[in-house]
């Protein structure tokens, strides 16, 4: 006869083990967790939708047609992209140092909702959110859902991106097109890809650092494959046919866009006058007629690229301006913690005087209710200095992944070409130009937080949630608006 099982003692630990005591925090913590848990990607696009709106709306009352005097509404380069939405909507060419897709997004926003902040700005708000779950969607081809989560919370609250991502600026739809250009390089859909990198450089011609990326990825990915192979029907056509959809889908664009609008490059306007004299009473008349004549027709896209060329490499940093400003004209400062001074795109301030009973003035203080600033979140750009060394010690250990590569090639592809612009052309350069690199650094940071501590599930997940904090606090000091400074 067998003994009765005793509940009880089964129950029990096992001798010697350490039995702790619930804590008086034990319920909410798990709570917190748990919630923490539920999170996923849809809650943080909500979240960052959310933010983007009510940022979008500061300043809203007023116009932007590109002047400067008063009322305008214009946020930062919104003085040079509302007009230009305005002049596609009207047939007019302009603007035409960038290709004129990044600027329909506005244009249809004004189409549809209105020549207001809310039609100038939306789209671009959609686009940046949609970049956010596209970085997602990338990551979990190298994470987990909770480590994608956090690479794309990287991303949604970095806070140039989320800047540039609500207002009428070009750098959103470029990165957008790129995200979706990997995404489907990475589920095999080469030609999709194709298209996608095609519409990045027409959205900003800085979309060719996307295509150094996957250059410099896909040599890596396929280094095993022989000459041979690679010089195979099935793989030579392929890589023509890539390079093929990418030329159309930027050429033919532009193409439609050079017959339709007839652009030029530089207009002269000449001013005749021509004075009669009536011999019967000797009085005179005087008429002024003004001739524009323009040169420098755009045709092709050739001649579009050679324009945008031409164009950027004659802007020129000077000495005075290094002086007065290395932080934003140095494009190594923008990841050094020295001499920070971000551009200001938009402020507004109120000065609140303390007075005393009798009167008197006791204090002053500078309030700035609206307070766009082109400045990077430093938690995110400064862990360049953790990711390449990490980088460089896996390469060292010939630990490399598919992620470690693509990560450096990302930052290499889009970082490398802008130092290449100053040394080269003393090209002028903004601190707004690193948020190419964010994707790259959104997905070094967790790889690096795995590398650190590949085997403890726990303290990743600690580094990951301090580092978020960080990132988060630093978000919100430089958030746009400062609700508090209304009151």
């Amino acid at each position: 006869m067998t003994n009765p099982i005793n509940i009880e003692a089964a129950d029990e630990p096992p001798a010697g083990t350490v039995v702790r005591s619930p804590r008086f925090y034990d319920p909410a913590w798990q709570y917190v967790q748990g919630k923490f848990d539920s999170l996923n990607i849809g809650h943080l696009m909500l979240i960052l939708l959310g933010l983007h709106l009510f940022a979008m709306s500061f300043p809203s009352q007023g116009s932007c047609t590109g002047g400067s005097a008063s009322g305008q509404i214009c946020v930062f380069d919104e003085a040079y992209y509302v007009p230009a939405a305005n002049d596609l909507l009207n047939l007019v060419p302009s603007n035409l140092e960038h290709p004129f897709f990044g600027k329909i997004w506005g244009a249809l926003g004004i189409y549809l909702f209105g020549n207001d902040f809310f039609g100038w700005r939306i789209f671009y708000v959609v686009i940046g959110v949609l970049s956010v779950w596209a970085l997602y969607e990338l990551a979990l081809n190298f994470f987990s859902k909770e480590k994608a989560l956090f690479a794309a919370s990287m991303l949604g609250f970095e806070t140039l991106f989320f800047i540039h991502t609500s207002l009428d600026l070009l750098e959103g739809p470029p990165i957008f097109f790129a995200l979706l250009g990997f995404l489907a390089y990475f589920k095999k859909r080469y030609y999709w890809a194709a298209l996608a990198f095609g519409l990045s450089i027409l959205s900003k011609e800085w979309g060719v650092y996307f295509l150094i990326v996957l250059f410099l990825y896909h040599i890596w990915a396929t280094k095993r494959d022989s000459i041979k192979k690679l010089l195979s029907g099935p793989s030579l056509k392929k890589f023509l046919m890539f390079v093929v959809i990418v030329t159309l889908a930027v050429s033919l664009p532009l193409w439609a866009y050079d017959a339709a609008y007839h652009p030029y490059t530089s207009s002269v306007q000449t001013v005749s006058t021509v004075v009669v004299v009536n011999p019967v009473n000797n009085s005179t008349v005087t008429t002024t007629t003004t001739s524009t004549s323009n040169s420098g027709l755009l045709t092709n896209p050739l001649q579009n690229f050679a324009y945008y060329f031409s164009y950027h490499t004659s802007l020129k940093v000077t000495q005075q301006d290094i002086q007065t400003d290395p932080w934003v004209y140095l494009p190594w400062m923008w990841i050094l913690p020295f001499d920070i001074n971000p551009q200001p795109y938009y402020v507004t301030t109120v000065t609140v005087t303390t007075t005393g009973p009798n009167g008197t003035v006791l204090s002053t203080k500078e309030l700035h209710p609206i307070d766009w600033q082109g400045i990077g979140n430093l938690v995110i750009w400064y862990s360049i200095w953790l990711i390449i060394p990490v980088l460089i010690i896996k390469a060292w250990l010939s630990k490399v992944s598919a992620l470690d590569v693509f990560v450096g090639a990302w930052i290499f592809g889009t970082y490398a070409p802008t130092l290449f612009e100053y040394f080269a052309y003393q090209r002028v350069v903004y601190p707004f130009y690193f948020v190419n690199v964010d994707p790259g650094l959104a997905l070094g940071i967790p790889m690096a937080i795995t590398f650190i501590a590949p085997e403890s599930p726990k303290l990743q997940r600690t580094l990951m949630f301090v580092w978020l904090v960080a990132a988060v606090i630093f978000f919100i000091l430089f958030f746009p608006v400062h609700p508090l400074a209304f009151a």
